[in-house]
């Protein structure tokens, strides 16, 4: 599963609000294949991956 959730603590000085802080859990696309973290990922044979990833798998004809 490529996304993961990740508190991002910014250690305010307030109480935690937990989910109303928008730090609290932060939403994280990680590709299936290099494990980077992007903001854009597709869905290609069965699994979530960048563009980059995707580009590697593709045949290219010239």
């Amino acid at each position: 599963m490529a996304i993961k959730y990740e508190s991002q603590c910014v250690s305010c000085g307030f109480p935690c609000r937990y989910e109303a802080c928008r730090y609290y859990k932060v939403k994280l696309l990680i590709c299936d294949d290099c494990g980077e973290e992007f903001d854009t990922l597709y869905r290609f044979d069965g699994k979530e991956l960048c563009i980059d990833c995707i580009e590697k798998r593709l045949e290219r004809i010239e």
